[in-house]
């Protein structure tokens, strides 16, 4: 079995790729984990589910490393919003989005 992110071998051997090393290695550390220890495919699956907890955090710090230095629009608020934001930031936000485009209503 073969994806972007790991290889099992027909002895059923788990590695990481490189990819798969970059996307999924920094989740897993936050749950303790160190990516290169997972040798069977069961393995990886418990060390998934192990930190499934850790996730949102790691969006949202992803999230802000993708975003970092580009222009806070109102629509990224609204996808952080969305995401990890509390039902009142959603609804001051749908507000504010309405009054923007009343600005450019003509």
């Amino acid at each position: 079995m073969q994806t972007n992110h790991y290889i099992v071998d027909d002895e059923g051997n788990f590695r990481f790729t490189s990819v798969g090393l970059e996307e999924e290695g920094p989740l897993l550390a936050r749950a303790g984990i160190d990516p290169t220890s997972i040798k069977t495919y069961e393995a990886y699956i418990q060390a998934r589910k192990t930190a499934g907890p850790y996730f949102m955090d790691y969006l949202r710090d992803e999230t802000d490393r993708m975003l970092e230095g580009k222009p806070d629009t109102v629509e990224w608020q609204a996808i952080r919003s969305i995401a990890f934001g509390s039902d009142e930031e959603q609804k001051a936000l749908i507000e504010k989005m309405k009054r923007k485009r009343s600005f450019k209503a003509v």
